[in-house]
C-alpha cells in the first residue's frame, strides 16, 4: 500500500515534481498546499489545494508525509522556511531518486535526484537538495542542506558545496574546491578555486552576431544547401 503524500507548492516546480512522484514513487499524492495568502483555487492538478493553516487538521503528521516543491527564491530561503515549518510540526519529508540512479551515496529529507543525474560513489547530499537531470557529482563530494543544482552542472570529486547555494546550468566546480554558503554560481561559470560565503559568479552572455540568421546563412558554407 502506498504512503500518502501532500506537496507544498502549486506552481511549475510542483508540477514537475508531481510527474516523478506519480510515475514511480512509493507515494500516492493526496493533495497540494500553499500559503493562505496565495490560495486562489480549491484544486491543483485535479487534487485538493489547501491553505497552510488548515494542513494540521486535514492532513495530520501521523498519516501524511510532505514534499516541499518550491524553487530557489531568496537563495533557497523560501523552500528552507517551509521545510523547517513542516519539520517543526512533526511531519516526515519525502525524497525521490530516479529509478535508474544507482550507487553508493547518501541523501537527506526533501531531496530529489532526477533522471539522468550521475552520482558517483561516496557522495553525501544533505536535506532539501534539488538535483536536476544531467547533473554530475563526483566521488566523495559533499552537498550541504538546501542547495539547488541545475541541470548539466558538474561538481568535481571531493568538492564541498555550502548550504543554500545555487549552481546554474552547465556550471563547473573543480576537484576538491570548496564553495561557501549562499553562493550563486551562474550558468556556464567555472570555479577552480575555493570561495567563501555569499559569492556571486556570473559569465557574460554571448553577444549577438552583427548579421541576422538569413544573412549569416547566405555567407556561411556550413548552412548552404
Amino acid at each position: 500500500m502506498k504512503k500518502k503524500l501532500i506537496i507544498f507548492g502549486d506552481g511549475k516546480i510542483s508540477e514537475a515534481i508531481t510527474y516523478f512522484f506519480e510515475r514511480d514513487s512509493e507515494y500516492l499524492i493526496a493533495g497540494y498546499v500553499c500559503d493562505d495568502l496565495y490560495l486562489k483555487s480549491d484544486s491543483f492538478l485535479g487534487k485538493p489545494l489547501t491553505g497552510l493553516s488548515k494542513v494540521p487538521e486535514m492532513y495530520p503528521a501521523s498519516q501524511y508525509d510532505v514534499f516541499v516543491a518550491v524553487g530557489y527564491q531568496g537563495m533557497n530561503q523560501l523552500r528552507t522556511s517551509k521545510f523547517d515549518y513542516f519539520k517543526q510540526n512533526g511531519y516526515s519529508l519525502a525524497s525521490y531518486v530516479g529509478p535508474f540512479i544507482k550507487g553508493n551515496f547518501s541523501f537527506g529529507e526533501n531531496t530529489i535526484i532526477m533522471d539522468h543525474a550521475m552520482i558517483q560513489p561516496c557522495v553525501s547530499l544533505g536535506d532539501n537538495v534539488f538535483v536536476w537531470g544531467g547533473t554530475m557529482i563526483g566521488h566523495h563530494a559533499t552537498i550541504e542542506n538546501h542547495c539547488w543544482l541545475t541541470g548539466g552542472c558538474m561538481i568535481g570529486g571531493s568538492a564541498k558545496i555550502g548550504k543554500s547555494t545555487f549552481i546554474g546550468l552547465a556550471a563547473v566546480v573543480g576537484h576538491e574546491v570548496q564553495v561557501g554558503e549562499k553562493c550563486m554560481l551562474g550558468a556556464c561559470t567555472l570555479t577552480t578555486k575555493s570561495i567563501g560565503n555569499g559569492v556571486v559568479l556570473i559569465t557574460a552572455p554571448t553577444e549577438s552576431h552583427r548579421l541576422n540568421s538569413d544573412q549569416f546563412m547566405r555567407m556561411s558554407t556550413c548552412f548552404r544547401t
